[in-house]
């Protein structure tokens, strides 16, 4: 590495480190802090533009936005009460059913940051009225993601299937699918004790802020029927569903679905843009841009070419697995990180004579790289976030717990 790329991340580190000293939004800071490094390191201004993760702001202000109407029309009460009543009032089940919902979706071929733009607003809707933590609800909604997204119907368990096929290892689809679902679970049901789930399971069947909704009065509310504005909106959701299914843009789909209601509506136009999580935007604009910048100078590259100069394997894994997991936490494609791990991963394992052990490796280092979408600075955390009532609070401990996260998985690819 070079001198500039060593300045590069110990200016990184410096940054951060203010940010959580002086309380100031992260992406507030890093923005000048890429600029200076840009005009230090002799990096054209344009190429600093071009490293904004335009269509991941866009994803996070969509969803919100036509999220903000459901809630506004009252469809989101409903929702919650449907919810509520499938796992029969008892909240420890809730976020179980989200994660296993999202889970579902991914599995027949979704993309998990489609999958969670459609199920994350719900789960943490109930989450607020059940009195469930954000950071509860969301690790366990996000885990559904990474069982799901390592199917065989989806890109990502394709991308893993296809490098290691043309590398040689004996893939064998149902262990790696059986083992990354282990690990994903595992980690799911860490993350929902981690953060309250046994508070919840002493609950019993007592909900939290919202009553279980009785026979009687889901009766009369079908009676009564859904006002033009929730039945617009339940249209509205099911359209956006069908065509992010579809893979049509979330974040733009989601604008226009959204400016349609509110056209049409003609609710407060002020009041909408107010609710949208302007901060978490900044945040993660602010970040990507610092990342971005770090690949144009080429920093990530030359770690990733020391990692793989080592001659230990269990060292290359060990490293590869340590830089997969923290580029995850800011990279909000994980696909693009596992096109840029697996086949320095798969090098390593020329030693690996057993396919069952191949496989248990493959599937621990892609479900490291996956269940980091629970970084603030991931789609996922970020649309975590974006629902939370306790924005701050939600930061600290999906902060702290993909730490955790990125300090203990590689430490396991080391054993193996």
């Amino acid at each position: 590495m070079t001198t500039v790329q060593i300045l590069a991340l110990i200016w990184l580190a410096l940054v951060f480190a203010v940010s959580l000293w002086q309380r100031i939004n992260l992406g507030l800071i890093m923005i000048p802090a890429a600029f200076a490094l840009a005009e230090f390191a002799g990096v054209p201004v344009k190429s600093l533009y071009a490293g904004f993760p335009t269509k991941l702001v866009l994803l996070v202000l969509g969803v919100a936005f036509l999220w903000n109407h459901v809630q506004e029309s009252g469809l989101a009460d409903i929702f919650v009460s449907g919810m509520v009543r499938t796992a029969r009032g008892r909240a420890f089940l809730l976020p179980w059913v989200m994660g296993f919902l999202t889970a579902v979706i991914c599995a027949v071929g979704a993309l998990p940051a489609a999958a969670l733009a459609i199920t994350t607003p719900v789960a943490m809707e109930i989450a607020r009225r059940e009195s469930i933590r954000a950071s509860l609800m969301g690790t366990v909604v996000i885990q559904g993601a990474c069982v799901g997204g390592f199917s065989p119907f989806n890109p990502w368990g394709n991308l893993v299937a296809m490098q290691a096929v043309q590398n040689g290892i004996a893939f064998d689809g149902r262990q790696f699918f059986l083992f990354q679902a282990a690990l994903a679970v595992a980690v799911g049901l860490t993350g929902f004790f981690c953060f309250g789930g046994l508070k919840l399971l002493r609950r019993g069947g007592r909900t939290g802020a919202a009553p279980v909704p009785s026979r009687a009065e889901e009766s009369r509310a079908a009676r009564s029927g859904l006002t033009p504005y929730q039945w617009c909106c339940l249209v509205a959701v099911l359209c956006f569903i069908m065509l992010v299914l579809r893979r049509f843009d979330v974040g733009l789909t989601a604008f226009a679905i959204g400016m349609v209601l509110q056209i049409i509506f003609r609710t407060n136009g002020k009041q909408a843009i107010a609710k949208l999580p302007w901060g978490i935007a900044l945040m993660i604009g602010g970040v990507l841009l610092y990342v971005g910048l770090l690949e144009k100078m080429g920093v990530l590259h030359a770690i990733g070419a020391t990692l793989a100069g080592m001659e230990n394997p269990s060292l290359v894994r060990y490293g590869i697995s340590l830089l997969g997991t923290i580029i995850a936490n800011f990279e909000s494609s994980s696909v693009a990180v596992l096109g840029l791990v697996i086949p320095v991963a798969i090098k390593s394992m020329g030693s690996v004579i057993q396919p069952l052990l191949a496989n248990m490796q493959l599937a621990l280092l892609s479900g490291s790289i996956a269940v980091m979408a629970a970084s603030p600075f991931h789609i996922g955390g970020a649309l975590i976030l974006a629902e939370a009532d306790d924005v701050d609070g939600t930061f600290r401990e999906l902060l702290l717990w993909v730490i955790c996260l990125t300090l203990v998985l590689p430490f396991l690819a080391f054993l193996l």
